[in-house]
Order: C-alpha cells, then sequence, then structure tokens
C-alpha cells in the first residue's frame, strides 16, 4: 500500500497563511498580468483546493487564457474580476502589487487582508501576510505544500494544474534551480492523476499555425552582439498572419539556447503603445537586477517588465541596462 504524502516541515509564514485561510469563507484569488503556466497552474489549484475545503474561490486573471493552456481543469472560470464580498485576497506568482489587473488596487482591496504567495526575490512583500520564498523553483510548488499543510487531498483536478505549474515553470526539469524536492513533489502529482507527457505537449508540443508563423517573423529580427541577443515581436508581424500578444512564447527561451549567448531578450510591441520586455540568461548573469531597475520583478534567469515606451525606446533602455549589466559580471 502507498503511503501518504508527508507532510511538508512548518515554516512560520505558510502556516500564518494556512491560519488565515482557515478562518475564511469566501477568497478572491488574483495572479499577474501576460501570466505563465506557473500563474495558471497555481491558482487554479488553489481553487480547487479552496473549494474542497467548502470555500468560495474564485480566480482573477485579466488576461484570455492562451490556446495551449485551455486543458486545465476549471480555466473557463478565469476573468478579470473585481472584489465584492470576499473576506480575504490571495495573490500568487506576482511580485509586483501593479501587475494583477484593474480588480487590485488600495482602492478595491480596501481593508481587506491580504496574503502574498510568492517565489520571485524581487517581491517587495506587499502583503498582510507575506509567504515569499525564492528557494521554490515554482509557485506551484508552494500551493502543493500548502494544501498539504490545509489537510487537503490531491484530486486528479489539483494535480493537473499544480504539475502544469511545476513542470512549466521549470522548463520541463531543465532549469538550474529544478531541484529533487520538486522533482519528488512532481512525482506524487502524477500518482494522484496528473498526466506529465500530456502536460508537456499541450504546454510545449501543440501550437497553432498563425503562432508558428510568428516565430518566422520574430527569427528574422534577431540581433547579436557578443552574448547578447534579441529578438522582437511586432504589431504589423503579428497582424499579418492573424497572431495574438500571447503568441510567441518560448522564444526567448529558444534564443538563448545559441551558442555563446548568455542574455536573451524579446521585445513585444502592444497596441496600447506599451512594449513588454522578457529577458532570459545563463546562470551566473542575473537579469532580475535590470527588470526590477526598470519596475519589473523575476527570477535571475527568468524577468521581465513593460514599459510605457514604444517599442525602439524600450529596446534602446533595456539594451542600455543589459551592456551594464555584462560590464559587471565581466
Amino acid at each position: 500500500m502507498r503511503q501518504e504524502n508527508p507532510v511538508p516541515p512548518t515554516t512560520p509564514d505558510r502556516d500564518a497563511v494556512a491560519a488565515a485561510i482557515c478562518q475564511s469563507r469566501r477568497v478572491l484569488i488574483f495572479s499577474h498580468v501576460n501570466p505563465d503556466g506557473d500563474a495558471f497552474g497555481s491558482t487554479l489549484g488553489l481553487m480547487w483546493g479552496l473549494r474542497a475545503l467548502g470555500k468560495s474561490a474564485p480566480v482573477s486573471i485579466a488576461d484570455p487564457v492562451p490556446f495551449n493552456y485551455r486543458f486545465l481543469p476549471g480555466w473557463p472560470e478565469i476573468a478579470s474580476r473585481f472584489p465584492t464580498d470576499e473576506d480575504l485576497i490571495i495573490t500568487v506568482d506576482g511580485s509586483d502589487p501593479t501587475r494583477f489587473g484593474p480588480g487590485f488596487s488600495p482602492d478595491t482591496v480596501g481593508q481587506r487582508p491580504v496574503i502574498v504567495i510568492d517565489h520571485h526575490v524581487t517581491n517587495p512583500r506587499f502583503g498582510t501576510i507575506n509567504w515569499v520564498d525564492p528557494g521554490y523553483p515554482a509557485c506551484a510548488q508552494m500551493i502543493y505544500d500548502l494544501l498539504q499543510t490545509l489537510g487537503v487531498p490531491i484530486s486528479p483536478e489539483i494535480a493537473t494544474c499544480l504539475l502544469t505549474g511545476i513542470a512549466t515553470d521549470t522548463l520541463g526539469f531543465s532549469t538550474d534551480h529544478t531541484t529533487p524536492e520538486i522533482v519528488q513533489a512532481a512525482g506524487e502529482l502524477m500518482r494522484a492523476g496528473g498526466d506529465l507527457p500530456f502536460i508537456l505537449k499541450q504546454a510545449y508540443s501543440t501550437r497553432r499555425l498563425s503562432d508558428v508563423r510568428l516565430w518566422g517573423h520574430i527569427l528574422m529580427t534577431l540581433q547579436l552582439e557578443r552574448h547578447l541577443t534579441w529578438i522582437e515581436s511586432r504589431l504589423e508581424d503579428r497582424r499579418a498572419v492573424g497572431a495574438s500578444e500571447g503568441d510567441g512564447s518560448g522564444v526567448a527561451s529558444f534564443v538563448l539556447s545559441i551558442e555563446g549567448v548568455t542574455v536573451a531578450a524579446l521585445f513585444v510591441e502592444r497596441e496600447d503603445g506599451t512594449t513588454k520586455v522578457s529577458l532570459r540568461s545563463a546562470v551566473g548573469w542575473d537579469v532580475a537586477q535590470v527588470a526590477a531597475a526598470l519596475g519589473g520583478g523575476g527570477h535571475p534567469q527568468a524577468a521581465g517588465v513593460t514599459l510605457s515606451l514604444p517599442l525602439a525606446e524600450a529596446r534602446a533602455l533595456v539594451l542600455h541596462h543589459l551592456a551594464q549589466l555584462r560590464l559587471q559580471e565581466e
């Protein structure tokens, strides 16, 4: 007979989060704009877990769910929401309080307690209760440990969502911060009903034709200067192939694999005149400090920021900062 998964060692921050959840009845869960697999998987996994405890737990994400994450249990329930009668707010996988969409602000949240659950080193701990631990490779692993602390049985729905967050934030268990603990958690989630091969296929190997064509346009913009490379997702190119702003995901990590490249930047031109910047780097090159200096955040090897500048100006600003980073690291 298989043994039950052991409850992870207690920590004061996680225990405080669990206690606040137990005292609540109606919870609103937020995650960040421009969401990734960890944002979707963590929030939906937490939603299913809180529902198992008899709580109301809608999810608010301001952006639509991309094509390749529409296999996640509960994805149609994701919407951009404002607090109504909730008695607790939880933010998940977000390091910047301005990046949770229009529903999350001092005016909309009011006097409700806010729990921050995050693993980004740049998080300023803006909540009433802050469980911020950069030692976790994925926020989904934090949610997994939290649900065990709460005594929530891991259903196939929870397992699928959390395994998606873990698998995508470790790039299929290939990043340098992949730990034995997260691999063990993934195995436990697979035993609980998570289908890892299916998740990886959906997240990485299933693309629309417009997305593939956009990759071609993006790669044609590639510029290389020593060990720094940058690429652009332009509005005119997306319109030409019928792609959305969310298409092209993964291309920054792809160009980072070029021999000799240690830092990669993707500039996404947006309809509102702003520019979204995604930064990726090899071990030893901390792009989170560049993102933080510009008002964004993230991890040392994967960070981002949205700049209120047109593409050309944003590119010049970011490349200037990356040049300084290069000099510091050398």
